[in-house]
Order: C-alpha cells, then sequence, then structure tokens
C-alpha cells in the first residue's frame, strides 16, 4: 500500500496515535455479520492507528436506513461516506440525506489520501 508516506507525515505533525480505530477481529466480526470482504486498504489504515483529522471522524461500520445497501464508515462536517455494503464495488461514495449515493473515489486509499491532503491544507492563507 502507498499510504505509509501519509502516516509518516501525520506522525510527524504529531496528528497520528498508534492505537488503532478498529481491531482486526472486529473487522473479521463484521465482514462475518455482513458477508463480506473489506478491502486490504480499510483494514491496513483503520488498525495502523487513529488519525485527528480536523472535522473528520471515523466510527463504527453501520448500514443506515437512508442508504440501504451502503455501510458507513466515516463522517466529515454534514457528508458521510461508506461503500456498498455487498462488495461488489471498491470505490468510496458520498452519502448525503436526501441525495442518492455517489461514486466519489476510486479505492479507499484514494479516499484516505485526498481526505489527509484536503485537511492538511490551509483555509485562510493571510
Amino acid at each position: 500500500m502507498a499510504f505509509e508516506d501519509i502516516i509518516s507525515k501525520m506522525k510527524s505533525a504529531g496528528r497520528f496515535d498508534p492505537r488503532p480505530t478498529f481491531s482486526s477481529s472486529d473487522l473479521d466480526e463484521w465482514e462475518k455479520d455482513h458477508n463480506l470482504k473489506l478491502s486490504p486498504a480499510f483494514r491496513e489504515i483503520l488498525t495502523a492507528g487513529t488519525y485527528e483529522i480536523a472535522n473528520f471522524y471515523f466510527h463504527p461500520l453501520k448500514e443506515i436506513p437512508e442508504h440501504p445497501g451502503y455501510s458507513v464508515f466515516a463522517r466529515w462536517n454534514d457528508d458521510e461516506f461508506g461503500f456498498k455494503s455487498d462488495g461488489t464495488d471498491e470505490g468510496v461514495f458520498v452519502l448525503l440525506k436526501g441525495e442518492p449515493p455517489y461514486r466519489k473515489f476510486e479505492s479507499f486509499e484514494d479516499w484516505f489520501r485526498s481526505v489527509a491532503e484536503l485537511t492538511a491544507r490551509t483555509n485562510n492563507p493571510d
């Protein structure tokens, strides 16, 4: 996986905690309960540690009634991010209330890299 550089930058900036967001056994149980296989990038990133990213939070995997067939794994402001619960698509979808899900990223690793880069930017450079 090519996300190790992001983790190194977050460690240097003091934005990484080596206590994982999820344990491997948590993810194993979720996979078993939902009869699907999570992507290797998702497993590796979330079992590596916890990330401090402004207004962004990983939360326990869950299916939500507003978007049946999708499992939410994170929230950033009012946006929720998830993937297809049946494992038929490795893409990451944006899940907004009142709107159909749309596929925004090709993979979890692409999504993670984008979120890390966006939250590292200065909003008001002056």
